[in-house]
Formats: C-alpha cells, structure tokens, sequence
C-alpha cells in the first residue's frame, strides 16, 4: 500500500516537472530579453538533473546519480558560457570594449556623456539662479577625482582647503593613539 503510494508520488512529480519543462522551453524560446532566455535554459537544465535524480528512485538504479552529477556540472559549464556570450553581445551592442585595459575608457566615455547631457539639460531649461562657475563646471566635465575615489572639492574639505589632490605617495600615515 505504501509502496503504490510512493510511485504515484514519484509518477505525479514526473508529470509536474515534464510541465514545468515545457513552460521553461516556451519562455527560452519567446523570452523577451536575452537573460530571460538564460534563465530558463538554467531552469530546464536543472529540472533534467531533478527527473534524472527521481528516475534514480524509482528504477532503483544508483548509476544514474552520477549521471546526475554529471549533468549538473555541464548544464553549469553551459549556462557560464551562454551567460559570457551574452555579455559580448551586450557589449558590441552598446559598441563598448571588452578588454581589460577599456574599463576605465568605457567608465570615462560613459560620465563625459552623463555630463554632456546633464548640461544641455541645464542650457535647454535654462535653470535660473546658476552662476557662471556652475556653468563653467557642468561644461568642463567630470571632477578631477583622486585614488580613493574622492572629487578634488572632497579633498580639500577634508585637508582644511588646499586645492592639489594627494598622490598615493603623499599620504601620510594615520596616527594611532
């Protein structure tokens, strides 16, 4: 009695998961984005591995829990390089780099644009109450920023007014009290 129980259990969860299957394809397939469509080839990789680990059950075979393992790490391996051509094609369509070397030039390239923007916003509304050095700052880019990450204003509100920005070499030690 328990035992038939147990195989319509298993039978019932076959079923549910061959739906679910079926859903991921369509969403793989329909997918509005390209992530969608990463998405739900992870989600039907891993129904694969749960139907083979419940056919491992049901048939009584231990063999094909490593069939399973096996699964699992190339369904893994092949989201990994559906997820890194997914990020080339992101990139060539946004014409980036994607080198290494580019970061820096794709963060520079993408703040002078955020300031371009931002003053021809501020000319085409006309925002009164600027002053000629808003104006002058808006136009002439982003902050000059140092190591940490800190905007020339910063520094010289931290160091009591001077106007250089510290080098890595010029910082002195904090002193330990």
């Amino acid at each position: 009695m328990l035992g038939h129980a147990y195989e319509m259990l298993l039978a019932g969860t076959m079923i549910v998961l061959g739906i679910l299957i079926i859903v991921s394809i369509v969403r793989s397939v329909l997918g509005p984005g390209i992530s969608d469509r990463v998405i739900a080839v992870n989600m039907i990789g891993t129904i694969i591995i749960m139907v083979i680990a419940i056919l491992s059950l049901y048939l009584d075979e231990g063999y094909l829990v490593d069939v399973c393992l096996i699964y699992a790490m190339i369904s893994f391996l092949g989201v990994v390089v559906l997820c890194k051509v997914y990020t080339g094609v992101y990139l060539q369509r946004k014409n980036m780099k994607a080198n290494l070397e580019a970061v820096e030039d794709n963060l520079r390239r993408q703040e002078e644009s955020s300031f371009s923007e931002a003053a021809g916003i501020a000319a085409a509304v006309g925002l009164p109450g600027r002053s000629s050095t808003g104006e002058a700052e808006i136009a002439a880019g982003p902050p000059e920023k140092s190591e940490n990450g800190m905007t020339a204003e910063a520094v010289r509100q931290t160091t009591g007014g001077t106007t250089a920005l510290r080098s890595g070499a010029e910082k002195q030690p904090k002193e330990v009290r």
